[in-house]
């Protein structure tokens, strides 16, 4: 469970989802780079981060660069934990 504190920082998993997706609209391809960026965010404000990253909707596989540019149907995912709760969230990249 979350304390008071904790619920009101939870909703940067979805915060950061949402800027990972932003990224993406926006014409960035380097679906490593917003990986690592977003997993450095959230540890940063004290989360631990199972995974935070870009991936193909139709394999789960993380897109190549080129895929990217030609707007491959994506997703965004995260798990982490903040205290002792695993937290998860998706979203579907909206170009």
């Amino acid at each position: 469970y979350l304390s008071e504190e904790q619920k009101a920082e939870a909703i940067n998993l979805y915060n950061t989802l949402k800027n990972m997706e932003a990224r993406l609209a926006a014409g960035e391809i380097d679906a490593n780079k917003i990986d690592r960026e977003a997993v450095e965010h959230l540890s940063d404000r004290g989360w631990a981060v199972d995974y935070l990253t870009v991936r193909r909707q139709r394999d789960l596989w993380q897109p190549t660069p080129e895929e990217v540019a030609n707007k491959e149907p994506l997703v965004v995912l995260g798990a982490a934990k903040l205290g002792t709760t695993r937290l998860i969230d998706n979203l579907e990249v909206n170009y």
